[in-house]
């Protein structure tokens, strides 16, 4: 192989190696809707609710993927950032994703934790707790998507405490 011909080569590798990073690299948007169902383990209380989740999904070179975006609940809008869950003893395998709501309280300057999401590796299922809920019906309100009754939602808890562990 003459030196042309390598030069070339690894012209076309390097060309290669860019055009995949960017591609591979890129944000995923991401926007779902759930039809979900919210409901109290210590009362008879449940409702259907709609939930809204909206943003994006970066995939990074350490493969920690980060979701940033916002969770809407029965008019209760929280910002988000999902942290990637990994299948035990394979970081190659997500089995969902997984992070605290929080918020930054004005008096202390601390952030506060006000609830809690997880869901799927594929965003298809989603369980939600959030403080501005349980205030609003005074109790403590597991959300999950999609489903239509507490059955359905119990059902999704725990498919997702199999492979999350929550």
């Amino acid at each position: 192989m003459d030196k042309e011909s390598l030069k070339a080569s690894i012209v076309i590798g390097i060309i290669g190696m860019i055009l995949i990073s960017v591609i591979y690299f890129r944000p995923v948007s991401i926007e779902r809707n759930y039809s979900g169902y919210m409901y109290a383990q210590n009362n008879e209380f449940g409702k259907s609710t709609e939930i809204k989740l909206v943003g994006e999904l970066k995939k990074k070179l350490s493969l920690n993927y980060v979701f940033t975006g916002s969770i809407e609940v029965d008019g209760v809008k929280e910002n988000v950032i999902l942290k990637r869950i990994w299948a035990k003893n394979n970081i190659f395998k997500t089995v969902g994703y997984s992070a605290f709501i929080e918020s930054k309280n004005t008096k202390t300057g601390q952030y506060e934790v006000n609830g809690t999401l997880n869901t799927s590796k594929n965003f298809n299922d989603i369980i939600i707790k959030l403080d501005k809920i349980d205030i609003k019906y005074n109790g403590e309100y597991t959300i999950c998507g999609p489903s239509s009754n507490s059955e359905e939602a119990k059902s999704i808890i725990l498919k997702m405490k199999k492979t999350i562990k929550i």
